[in-house]
């Protein structure tokens, strides 16, 4: 026991470094401070576009001829599919852009303290899927790199059995795709949109070569293109219209999900609303586009659709091994990995990092728990996702099953019962606004379990259709993106109605964290951060527990946790009116800017709050 507990202190993360010893607070769940909120249009586009400038959008047409819909068709669904993102997307990303906080703290307004814990283990879950599905793609195009170096390892013979799904090749570029995107966790959350933007610039570029050379070789887009035709027919093709609505919707889900994470740096909403749009109906639309007509001029050239870039360069490359084909390889593969990279930190990397490092700060912080996502994502094998167009649809319908009920009550409590009206500090608190019934908030509970379970039966069927034949939960299976949503959105109004819970205060009295400029905050209804001293600051309720947590003392953590706007405001008035001129005033105030900037890192040192 002795010598267990001596490991488990080599793995404590240093106190300076971590700044607390409770899962309420950390400094990687903290408000973004205001010099940080630097994410413009195209680092907002960029979020989303690193999800279209990739290898799983350029293939994701192939599911076409699997539900019976001709290729135009497809675009179609993905075209209303995105629309259906844009919707949820905008809609949870206010949390992020209002109060400068992520998906970790929405859960605890909403679910509740210990309710929020389901949330966050089912984004982790989903994070865990979604990197293994990234980087098993990142690894294929790490080997064009490799490929374009040498004649060897391009015909490098498989040692692994025939039972593996994966050859010898890809099982090297899988493993050091893991190892390459390490590194990137060296960086802030916040940091990483220059790597988005290069990846998305460099990757629109290579896809737009390869089209054009296709295009060009094969004198058009190819009679695949416009020659293959819809199979289903009457109900059966309305219901597989909504399928692939919701299978799109599925496939990008985790990046709605985050929204708040990424929201909470845009420099306006602006910003935010166009990035978003734009990226998720231009690129989103054409990407697909592009892969249809790159499997069309490939079956006219080569005689085989290839649906995969990472698959069109091979061939290439061993049909003669020119200068030209290796070079498109390199540079083709490079900005191929490059984006996989992207979307691996940005959408399931950091976004599971930052719920892993809020439930065990004390081992885990942003890097740990991002690192520990990576090595967790092989144990799911995920070559076998690509082994059919089946699989792969249950897999990225799965995520849209799970998070599209948790979206729905996240978007009704924020608009319909609280009004975007949040207080973060009470989200640090155990037994404050958001503890609920025993740290649960049981309406948001029931709404996402009657949202999610009509649509779980469906991924059964998917895998094995003979598991059963009811059509009626099939199709709702098909159509679960709408279902789930209405289901939990208004199951969740209704219990609140019926069940209100009483909403003592409605946002913070302050600007604690220094996330707004002053004209921000005085319009949310808060002193700004300019004119806060440090005994506003001692006084308040979270800090007085941070003092409790040090010195021993006893502090009642229901009382009240905001003070009166209107009482502070008298008594800075008579403090300075009190003295005589306007040199005295400054010098009276309780603080000058230095002496409270001293005082605040003292005070952040001494009660671990950064």
């Amino acid at each position: 026991m002795v010598d267990f507990q001596k490991h488990l202190r080599f793995l404590e993360i240093k106190v300076e470094d971590r700044h607390t010893l409770s899962f309420l607070r950390n400094p990687d769940l903290l408000p973004i401070e205001k010099k940080n909120q630097t994410w413009g249009f195209w680092s907002n586009f960029a979020y989303w576009g690193v999800l279209s400038f990739s290898v799983g959008t350029w293939m994701s047409a192939s599911s076409a001829l699997s539900v019976g819909l001709s290729y135009p068709e497809t675009i179609g669904t993905f075209i209303i599919g995105d629309v259906l993102t844009i919707f949820f997307t905008l809609a949870n990303s206010y949390p992020g852009y209002d109060w400068k906080i992520g998906y970790t703290l929405t859960q605890r307004f909403v679910f509740g303290i210990y309710g929020s814990g389901f949330g966050i283990l089912i984004r982790i879950l989903m994070s865990i899927v979604n990197y293994a599905s990234t980087a098993w793609l990142g690894g294929l195009c790490l080997n064009m790199v490799f490929d374009s170096w040498s004649h060897h390892y391009l015909h490098l013979p498989n040692t692994l059995s025939h039972k593996v799904a994966m050859t010898t090749k890809e099982l090297i570029g899988f493993v050091l795709f893991h190892i390459i995107t390490v590194f990137c966790y060296l960086l802030k959350p916040y940091q990483i949109n220059k790597i988005m933007i290069i990846s998305c610039i460099a990757t629109c570029f290579s896809m737009i070569g390869i089209v054009g050379y296709l295009c060009r070789a094969n004198g058009g887009v190819g009679e695949l293109f416009t020659s293959t035709k819809s199979t289903a027919t009457g109900s059966t093709k309305a219901w597989a219209w909504i399928y692939m609505i919701s299978y799109w919707f599925g496939s990008v889900s985790p990046g709605s999900t985050n929204q708040s994470d990424y929201s909470r740096f845009g420099s306006s909403q602006t910003a935010i609303w166009l990035g978003t749009i734009c990226a998720l109906l231009i690129p989103t639309t054409l990407i697909p586009v592009f892969g249809v007509i790159g499997a069309s001029t490939c079956q006219d050239l080569y005689g085989t659709p290839f649906w995969m870039p990472t698959e069109i360069f091979d061939y290439w490359l061993k049909d003669g091994y020119s200068s030209g084909a290796r070079a498109g390889a390199f540079f083709c593969g490079v900005s191929f990995t490059l984006s996989q990279m992207s979307f691996a930190i940005s959408n399931a990397g950091f976004a599971s990092g930052m719920d892993l490092a809020g439930v065990l700060p004390k081992y885990i912080n942003i890097r740990r728990g991002a690192i520990f996502t990576a090595v967790i994502s092989v144990a799911l094998q995920p070559w076998n996702f690509y082994n059919s167009s089946s699989t792969f649809l249950t897999v990225m319908s799965a995520f849209g099953i799970v998070m599209t009920p948790i979206i729905a009550v996240l978007i009704c409590d924020n608009f319909i019962i609280r009004k975007r009206q949040y207080s973060v500090t009470q989200g640090f608190v155990l037994k404050g606004e958001y503890y609920f019934n025993k740290g649960v908030n049981w309406r948001a509970m029931v709404a996402w379990i009657f949202g999610m379970t009509p649509g779980l039966p469906g991924i059964a069927w998917e895998v094995n259709n003979n598991y059963f034949h009811n059509k009626g939960i099939v199709n709702f299976f098909y159509g679960d993106s709408f279902f789930a949503f209405a289901i939990s959105f208004f199951l969740y109004w209704a219990l609140c109605y019926v069940f209100p819970f009483k909403i003592d205060i409605l946002h913070d009295d302050m600007d604690y964290f220094d996330a707004f400029t002053d004209e921000e905050a005085e319009e949310k209804g808060m002193i700004p951060f300019s004119q806060i001293t440090p005994e506003m600051i001692s006084n308040h309720i979270m800090f007085k527990e941070d003092k409790s947590a040090t010195d021993g003392s006893e502090i009642d953590s229901t009382a009240s946790a905001s003070s009166s706007i209107e009482i502070v405001h008298e008594t800075n008035v008579e403090s300075k009116s009190a003295n005589g001129d306007s040199d005295q005033k400054e010098e009276s105030s309780t603080h000058s800017e230095p002496e409270k900037s001293n005082f605040l890192t003292s005070f952040v040192k001494k009660y671990n709050f950064k």
